[in-house]
């Protein structure tokens, strides 16, 4: 399963283009440096995320550091100035004046002074706290939230547990104390007894979102009597964060494209037009120019320049072998047409002597002689019709010609006889072309000799075949029956053997028919496909 999958992704692979592999390659090779990238950049996020955290808490440490300084000044002050009161007379001005200090001091409130009395020697108009003691004899104030949430109210005694004085801070006051200037004001801040009781809230302008983080925090006020609450928003990634995170993989992806546009424009192009250039390149181009191929790459413009040289240099060398090849052309020409001339003067001359001849006998052998000679210029004259185009000799018009000639040629005694030829349109080769020209002149001659009174030759397709023909001879001469001379007979079998021979097959003879057949080795036929 797992080699059939590798070789599939291999093929798959392997079909893509050069550059989507470049694309490829380059992606898998940085993408470790990417995703190594990412992580430190979200390492660093999650840790200014907690710096974020950790600021937000610390400026809850800062509010209820704020609101326990206020309490501890308040009882340092209502404890100084209720002592003062005590030692003055009751319509002493002292303590207007000492109300009026405390309520326009750094944090404005309503203040009760006892001064060790049942009633308030002094307060704050409108303010008329309940009195009350302590809960416990050590504790030197208590803190407590108004029923309504809307105040803080601050009792504090004396020695004894006797109490000294009562101050009352707003809700509004105790909100301007919290807030820090300078720092996000949408959050939820609440004042809470500790125990159950009261709670006051001081700010409630925070609303969760989507995509921020509620960073919750508490922490106690007056000597653990209150716990201020926290509720506020940190962002767990801001913008320049986030694109922090994606710069290295937009980084990634750029160092992957840039490398593919320049390996496939520097690199793939060139070479690509190259290679449309070189496959457009046929043999025999004369004026093959490779245009310049415009790369910084100079290794792409010298194997330009080379393969141009060698397109030339190739193509130098092919003008020269057909020049070579034509002069060879004209040589085989002019030996073939020398060689049919020589032969034709032989023929000639054959002819003349058996015309010149008073013997019989030597004029049969001049006129049969000529005959061969005529078969093997005939030959020579096919080949070099059919030179140009290289196929072979054609046996149709080789028979046809070399039929006409033997009716030219024949003794008185055989001019009635008749030669009829049905051939198909096959090539052979020049051996094979003389041996079935050889074979041809000696069965007609044969006929000729033993008074026949017609030869058919055919030339037929010998089964599905298509490198083989067969070859038949048909003539009374060729039943074993007429009166021929016996020399003559034997003369003839010995021959037409011997050929067959050289045509490396055997005859089939029929004397009840005089029909003599074998097959011969062709090499093409006009009218295939």
């Amino acid at each position: 399963m797992i080699t059939t999958l590798k070789s599939w992704f291999s093929y798959r692979f392997a079909r893509l283009s050069t550059g989507v592999k470049m694309l490829l390659i380059l992606s898998a090779f940085l993408l470790p440096l990417g995703l190594i990238a990412i992580w430190a950049s979200i390492q660093s996020a999650q840790q200014k995320t907690q710096d974020r955290t950790e600021q937000t808490l610390g400026r809850l440490e800062v509010k209820a550091q704020r609101i326990n300084a206020t309490l501890v000044r308040g009882i340092i002050t209502i404890g100084t100035a209720s002592g003062a009161i005590a030692l003055t007379p009751q319509n002493s001005r002292i303590c207007e004046s000492t109300l009026k200090r405390l309520e326009h001091g750094p944090l404005p409130g309503r203040y009760a002074l006892f001064a060790d009395a049942v009633q308030p020697r002094c307060a704050s108009p409108g303010f008329a706290p309940v009195r009350r003691g302590s809960d416990n004899p050590r504790a030197h104030s208590i803190a407590e939230i108004t029923p309504d949430g809307q105040a803080l109210q601050l009792y504090v005694f004396g020695e004894k547990g006797r109490l000294e004085g009562v101050a009352e801070y707003s809700r509004e006051t105790l909100s301007r104390l919290t807030y820090i200037p300078g720092t996000p004001a949408a959050f939820d801040l609440t004042l809470n007894q500790e125990g159950g009781g009261g709670t006051m809230v001081l700010r409630d302008e925070y609303e969760e979102g989507p995509f921020v983080r509620t960073v919750n925090g508490s922490h106690p006020v007056a000597d653990r009597q209150l716990r201020l609450d926290l509720a506020a928003s940190a962002v767990p990634i801001t913008f320049l964060e986030a694109l922090t995170i994606l710069l290295p993989v937009l980084m990634w992806l750029a160092a992957s494209v840039i490398g593919w546009l320049v390996v496939d424009r520097y690199l793939v192009r060139p070479l690509r037009r190259m290679q449309r250039l070189v496959s457009a390149y046929q043999p025999g181009d004369r004026d093959f120019g490779l245009p310049r191929v415009k790369s910084p790459a100079r290794e792409i413009g010298e194997l330009g320049l080379a393969f141009e040289g060698v397109a030339q240099t190739v193509a130098r060398h092919e003008a020269e072998l057909e020049a070579a090849v034509e002069r060879q052309t004209r040589l085989v020409r002019e030996v073939h047409h020398r060689v049919k001339n020589n032969l034709q003067v032989v023929a000639s001359l054959l002819n003349i002597h058996s015309r010149g001849s008073s013997n019989e006998a030597a004029a049969a052998a001049y006129a049969s002689i000529q005959r061969r000679v005529d078969a093997l210029a005939v030959v020579h004259r096919n080949h070099y019709a059919e030179l140009e185009e290289n196929r072979g000799v054609a046996l149709k018009p080789l028979v046809s010609e070399l039929a006409a000639n033997l009716r030219a040629t024949a003794p008185a005694s055989a001019a009635n006889m008749t030669i009829r030829v049905d051939l198909e349109p096959y090539y052979a080769t020049q051996d094979v072309a003389v041996s079935v020209a050889f074979l041809v002149t000696e069965a007609v001659e044969f006929a000729m000799f033993c008074g026949a009174a017609s030869v058919q030759i055919s030339l037929t397709g010998e089964g599905a075949a298509l490198s083989t023909a067969q070859l038949v001879l048909e003539s009374d001469s060729l039943r074993g029956q007429m009166d021929c001379d016996e020399k003559v007979t034997d003369r003839f079998e010995r021959i037409v053997t011997g050929l067959s021979r050289q045509l490396r097959t055997s005859i089939d003879r029929n004397t009840d028919i005089g029909r003599y057949a074998l097959a011969i080795t062709v090499v093409d036929k006009a009218d295939r496909g």
